[in-house]
């Protein structure tokens, strides 16, 4: 009669020198995490294409307004967002919030808001305050205009997770090139 001791250890021998499948256990539990790492690493090239995108729009839209010879018109800005919005390609458009302030200095020295312009889906919240390097850029008598552009990034991965959006900002500020200051006709 044969030992069942033995029968189980010869069992248990096989077993241990089987290795088929276990490829596939470690895929099980590896394929997961690699997926959470290529989707989170496609956000995070996203949102530094969308940040460097934010920071290049505000400043094509300043240089854009800063270079008008002294008088503007609503038309004129619109047709500017639009050229600023085309920077943004190819993310959503619909995103973008666009911005234009422009101060200038009252008899008591003190930056006022002269006037602002923003687009339809303007949401970057309160106008900007002035500061005193922004404020050094007008002592001259200059006003200066501040371009600011908000855009908010769904990301990917937060599709998954339900992760709230983020919301990328840059602002520049720059004095007029043509003339001391630029007023516009029909801007509030």
């Amino acid at each position: 009669m044969r030992n069942p001791l033995i029968a189980i250890n010869g069992r248990l021998a096989r077993y241990r020198k089987d290795i088929s499948g276990v490829a596939s256990i470690e895929m099980a539990f590896i394929f997961p995490v690699m997926v959470l790492v290529y989707f989170g690493l496609v956000d995070a090239t996203n949102v530094l294409s969308a940040n460097r995108r934010v920071t290049l729009t505000a400043s094509t839209l300043a240089d854009l307004v800063t270079q008008a010879p002294g008088t503007i018109v609503k038309n004129d800005i619109g047709d500017f967002f639009e050229a600023s919005s085309a920077i943004m390609e190819p993310f959503n458009s619909s995103s973008i919030s666009l911005e234009i302030y422009e101060y200038k200095l009252d008899g008591s020295n003190n930056p006022v808001l002269s006037w602002t312009h923003k687009n339809a889906t303007a949401n970057c919240g309160a106008a900007p305050t002035v500061d005193a390097q922004m404020k050094q850029l007008m002592t001259e008598g200059n006003d200066i205009v501040i371009a600011r552009v908000c855009y908010t990034y769904n990301w990917v991965i937060g599709k998954i997770f339900g992760s709230a959006p983020m919301t990328l900002k840059d602002q520049l500020v720059l004095r007029p090139r043509q003339a001391t200051s630029i007023d516009c006709t029909d801007c509030v």
